[in-house]
């Protein structure tokens, strides 16, 4: 391949309407040296500057013409300075000796660029199946980083819980006679608030290795906003809630259109991040109202916008767009007291895309000024009907 050195490899890119001029152009000039016999040692040798361009440019095809081109003028230009189509011997020879080797020039430059083309071809492949390696390894990277990240979050997740209820149920075994009937009750809350973490933590690992089986068995019907947040704040112990100062502002006929599972699932993660991260004595305020549509311009279909706010530690602006992720948790919970398995936003988003809405967060990350959670349902109006 040494030889292809010679050729600018910039020229067999250029656009046909700029190859073919310049194969012209090289063609006629070398022509008229030809014709007037100049340099005349190299006089014969000038027309394999063209043909060389030409096979160069436009492979076997544009050889084989300018080969024919070539060797028709060279028949013309002897012939008119000798004044006869009757040439010498010695002339004939020279001749068919020079058109044969033009030929052979053109055939072997233009498959020396035939050949460039496919060992070009097979360099991009190359590279590319080995951007595809570096990619599928880098996913397989990540997914393994996602696997590790879900078994230490899980196993954590879970002896948290189990420690606290092993350990009052150790305690209520060993000194069950000896404990008065409010420290029992006590510990028996304790002992079932251990049990509802690990059911909320079980269900939200199902949910997001199921999540899309259960995508395709939604069943959507009109509900009504202000009564499925009373429901989920029933879930709720109410010594929690009395801790906060929770407000609602959603009016009473507000409705919208959702599997009512689904929505309480949106719900209750969403108020249980609120009651985790939220400082005691500090307002929750849970909003619902009309907005315009996902697009912000007027719509047809009207949306429901329904929003938890909290005065918590708020979200640092630079994890916000990894929040809804698979197992994604903000740097300070990672070694922080505040538990979680990095599924509850992550089936949140999942749950309400399903549901032809949309969920996003704002926060400042300051301190004190918290966050506020909203997602959006399709709206349904009192004489609606599906």
């Amino acid at each position: 391949m040494r030889f292809l050195s010679f050729f600018p490899r910039y020229l067999k890119d250029l656009p046909y309407r700029v190859g073919l001029p310049l194969v012209v152009l090289s063609f006629l000039t070398c022509l008229v040296l030809f014709a007037y016999g100049f340099p005349s040692p190299l006089n014969g040798s000038l027309l394999s500057i063209p043909i060389a361009l030409a096979a160069w440019l436009f492979k076997q095809r544009g050889a084989l013409i300018a080969a024919g081109a070539s060797v028709l003028a060279i028949i013309v230009v002897n012939s008119i300075t000798l004044g006869s189509i009757w040439w010498p011997y010695g002339l004939i020879t020279v001749f068919l000796v020079g058109s044969v080797a033009l030929l052979a020039e053109g055939c072997i430059i233009g498959y020396l660029r035939s050949a460039l083309d496919i060992a070009d071809s097979a360099r991009l492949k190359a590279q590319e199946a080995e951007q595809q390696l570096a990619i599928a390894y880098e996913q397989q990277r990540e997914l393994n980083e996602i696997k590790d990240q879900f078994l230490l979050n899980v196993n954590h997740e879970l002896r948290t819980p189990l420690t606290e209820l092993h350990g009052y149920i150790e305690l209520l075994r060993d000194y069950q006679g000896q404990l008065d009937e409010t420290l029992r009750a006590t510990f028996l809350d304790h002992a079932a608030r251990g049990c509802e973490e690990l059911q909320l933590l079980v269900d939200n690992v199902l949910d997001a290795v199921q999540s899309d089986k259960k995508m395709k068995t939604l069943r959507i019907e009109r509900l009504n906003v202000a009564r499925e947040v009373a429901y989920v704040l029933e879930l709720f112990d109410p010594r929690k809630i009395e801790t906060y100062s929770v407000h609602l502002d959603i009016a009473e006929n507000l409705a919208v259109w959702g599997d009512e599972q689904s929505l309480r699932q949106v719900l209750r993660n969403l108020l249980s991040n609120a009651f985790k991260y939220a400082p005691e004595h500090t307002p929750i305020t849970i909003s619902a109202g009309l907005r315009a549509g996902e697009d912000g311009q007027a719509s047809r279909q009207s949306y429901v916008r329904i929003c938890v706010k909290d005065a918590g530690p708020g979200i640092p602006q630079d994890e916000i767009p990894l929040l809804f992720g698979k197992f994604v948790r903000l740097q300070r919970d990672v070694s922080g007291a505040v538990r979680g398995s990095g599924l509850g936003l992550y089936i949140c988003k999942q749950l309400v895309e399903a549901m032809n809405g949309h969920i996003w967060v704002e926060s400042s990350g300051i301190p004190g000024e918290g966050s506020c959670f909203c997602f959006t349902l399709p709206g349904a109006s009192s004489d609606d009907s599906r």
